[in-house]
């Protein structure tokens, strides 16, 4: 029977160490063996049920709920009436300590919900409707721009320094990572970064405003796998960007991905250069470049 690590089983199920630990530390979920250095070793069998509580927790079951179902498979077809509420809980929270300007709840907040739900959830479910919300009042409320600027500091502190922390523990392929000419919105990208790591990508991330003509620099000097550009906004795609990036889609001989409103808005455009459209939508982003480029070869 092979056993994996835990580095290993978060590559291959997109579930972060530290949740992983929590489900077994407050669920009892998974049971691994240890190694003579108390490493812990998981089967292939833990792989499935990893899974399995991943499906069920996408088909809007709590993981409370997922738990029962596990346990219980009869409950498998009564349907979820908690999780509306249980997101909207974490929602709620995060803009209370947003409202009083309160770090440390705001912080404790996150790290909660990401200790018991995959990363890309988290951010789904809670951290964009969370910048929805703030971005559709600001204009009703007396702090509003404060707010907004105070979450989009401390998000992008939090993810920066994960970011940072987590990048160099992925080993699959290196994805280049760069905000478009004229594009300052870095959250979405970075976000997006978060849970690629999750799947075990690794992250070479350049941030905002990159000149087109420094893409090639970089992919000669480093040995990246594609090119993801992001924008959100659409008059961003300018004619000397375009030409720029299609001399470097046609020389380079790696996938050039493109995330974002913009890339959604000028998907025709950018098929016709020979790049690809991944959306604005996170999820649905992850699965499109995993069919680009999987993290990790396929025997």
């Amino acid at each position: 029977m092979n056993h994996y690590p835990i580095r290993a089983i978060s590559e291959l199920t997109g579930v972060p160490t530290t949740t992983l630990r929590a489900w077994e530390r407050r669920y009892g979920l998974l049971k691994p063996s240890r190694t003579a250095k108390g490493h812990r070793l998981y089967s292939g069998e833990d792989i499935d049920l990893i899974k399995e509580i991943v499906k069920l927790l996408k088909s809007n079951h709590t993981i409370s709920e997922a738990i029962r179902i596990i346990k219980n498979p009869e409950l498998s077809a009564i349907a979820s009436s908690e999780v509306e509420g249980h997101w909207a809980v974490y929602q709620q929270r995060m803009l209370k300590s947003i409202e009083s300007f309160n770090e440390q709840n705001l912080d404790s907040t996150y790290n909660e919900a990401l200790s018991i739900y995959p990363v890309d959830m988290v951010t789904q479910e809670v951290i964009i409707p969370v910048l929805h919300q703030l971005g559709e009042r600001w204009q009703d409320r007396e702090a509003g721009i404060a707010e907004e600027h105070f979450f989009s500091a401390f998000l992008r502190n939090k993810l920066g320094a994960r970011l940072h922390h987590e990048s160099h523990r992925s080993r699959g392929n290196k994805i280049l990572v760069s905000c478009l000419p004229g594009e300052f919105h870095e959250l979405g990208i970075l976000l997006f970064c978060i849970a690629a790591i999750g799947h075990g990508y690794q992250i070479l991330y350049l941030g905002t405003n990159l000149p087109p003509s420094q893409l090639s620099k970089v992919v000669e000097r480093t040995d990246v796998s594609a090119v993801l550009l992001s924008g959100t906004k659409t008059e961003l795609w300018q004619e000397d960007v375009e030409v720029e990036l299609k001399k470097n889609i046609k020389s380079m001989k790696i996938p050039f991905m493109f995330g974002g409103e913009l890339s959604e808005a000028h998907r025709e455009k950018l098929e016709s250069l020979g790049a690809y459209v991944l959306g604005s939508d996170h999820v649905k982003a992850i699965e499109n470049m995993e069919s680009i480029i999987p993290a990790f070869s396929r025997k």
